[in-house]
């Protein structure tokens, strides 16, 4: 079982699972494992659960790794909502520095890479440690199921957040097989909004 909390569950583009045979040189190919959504009356309202299908049943005492590989969309809240040309876009991003599990955790640890050194603030649960823009918060031991612990990382991220709010896609199919495929996208940037006058003579760094 896979859980995930409701605001990252709405925000969910993919999820994937996969597990690889055997270890270390030895290990194989990677195997993409079955992944799909609970849904039970009985579920708890503030978690999100996926069932993952492993490959081949464990026995007593075995043990598997499976990579779970999630990825989300408009999770980043810019802040401030208005820039001017020659600021730097600052967003906000909210996550917990435990790992939200239905099961109950020996040892665990979350690293968080930005792509930027310049951090405004985040938020601290000991142990925690930066450097060169990654954020390492653990190791935390016998971490209950369930469990959460809010974190704020507010930094910068001069990047574009391209939002395609339209796509039109023609096929034309012609009488000797040939397939020609035209697509138009309707692109918007989705951070911060500019303020203020726009002049190509303002120098500003990212």
């Amino acid at each position: 079982m896979f859980a995930l909390p409701p605001n990252q569950a709405n925000s969910l583009a993919f999820i994937g699972a996969s597990t690889s045979e055997g270890k270390g040189k030895n290990k194989g190919s990677t195997i993409n494992l079955p992944i799909k959504l609970v849904q039970s009356e009985e579920m708890r309202k503030d978690v999100v659960l996926f069932s993952i299908a492993l490959n081949k049943a464990l026995n007593p005492g075995e043990s598997v790794s499976v990579e779970v590989y999630t990825v989300c969309t408009h999770v980043l809240k810019p802040f401030p909502a208005e820039i001017t040309q020659s600021d730097a876009q600052l967003v906000l991003y909210y996550e917990s520095a435990y790992v939200l599990s239905p099961y109950n955790i020996k040892v665990q640890t979350s690293l968080f890479k930005l792509p930027s050194t310049h951090i405004e603030l985040y938020t601290k649960v000991e142990p925690v440690k930066l450097a060169s823009g990654e954020l390492r918060y653990g190791p935390y031991e016998n971490v209950p199921a369930y469990s959460l612990q809010p974190l704020t990382i507010h930094y910068e991220n001069n990047r574009p957040f391209a939002v395609v709010e339209k796509l039109e896609r023609e096929i034309e199919i012609s009488n000797w097989g040939n397939i020609y495929v035209t697509e138009n996208y309707h692109l918007v940037h989705g951070g911060a909004h500019h303020k203020g006058g726009f002049s190509r003579y303002v120098l500003h760094s990212f």
